[in-house]
This record gives structure tokens, C-alpha cells and sequence, in this order.
């Protein structure tokens, strides 16, 4: 990794707070990790297209989506999200595998 990288490291242990969300915005979207309530975490990317969420118009400049990929762990297998042109949110639920 770079050393121009910046690292936040999400411990998910209930006995040392952290927030309960970080967001990282830039212009044209944000990617946001948002913990749950049973110490799992939703990743979401969001496109600005320039709608109104939660009462407001976002700041960042208009977005939109010019590649994409998806990986597998499984060998030849890969893909691309269909109708990505449109594509404004994409979000996955992560949990630490075993825990439930």
C-alpha cells in the first residue's frame, strides 16, 4: 500500500467505542461503512446523480459510473453490474465469517 495511503482500521469490539459510521465523500459520490446493531458492517458506494436524500441536495459534484467489476473467490468467475449507467447505490453486508 502507498504511504500517501489514509488507513482507518474498524476494530468492531463493543468494549472500545468507535463510530458507528465513517464517510468518505469526493466529488461525483461517497463510500460510507456503517456497523449494525449486531456488530456487522454495511459498505455502500453511492453515485450523486443530484437528488434530494434526507431533506437535502447532496454537495458533491454530479457522478456517474464509467467501469465496474465484480471478483470472485472462485476462479473464472467475474462480472460487471448490469444497467450501470444507472446505477446510484450499491451496498453489501459483511460480518466477520462464523459470527451470527
Amino acid at each position: 500500500m502507498a504511504e500517501t495511503a489514509k488507513v482507518i482500521e474498524l476494530k468492531g469490539d463493543p468494549k472500545h467505542s468507535e463510530s458507528a459510521e465513517h464517510i468518505i465523500k469526493f466529488p461525483g459520490g461517497s463510500i460510507a461503512v456503517c456497523r449494525t446493531s449486531d456488530n456487522e458492517y454495511w459498505a455502500h458506494i453511492e453515485v450523486n446523480h443530484g437528488e434530494i436524500i434526507n431533506g437535502s441536495i447532496r454537495e458533491a459534484a454530479i457522478g456517474e459510473v464509467v467501469g465496474n467489476r465484480l471478483d470472485y473467490d472462485h476462479p473464472f468467475t467475474h462480472g460487471v453490474i448490469p444497467c450501470v449507467a444507472q446505477l446510484n447505490h450499491l451496498a453489501v453486508r459483511i460480518r466477520t465469517r462464523g459470527v451470527k
